[in-house]
């Protein structure tokens, strides 16, 4: 019981953190030029592949395993 509120716990606190980078990601795009190693299309990916992906991920276990612990409650 108390690994599922703390696994809760750590995946809120993950996409918080995570939504902070999109955020910080989508500035880089709006204000800064592109890079030899950091273009525009680079941020975009980033933002697409690993933070959206992870946010979905967290999203859905906590979906699935928020249900079960209101059930078992």
């Amino acid at each position: 019981m108390s690994d599922r509120k703390h696994m809760k716990k750590v995946r809120e606190k993950r996409i918080d953190a995570l939504q902070k980078q999109v955020k910080k990601h989508e500035e880089k795009l709006e204000k800064e030029k592109g890079r030899l190693d950091t273009t525009k299309d680079y941020w975009r990916k980033e933002i697409d592949e690993k933070f959206l992906k992870q946010i979905e991920e967290d999203e859905g276990y906590m979906n699935e395993n928020g249900n079960s612990d209101q059930k078992g409650s």
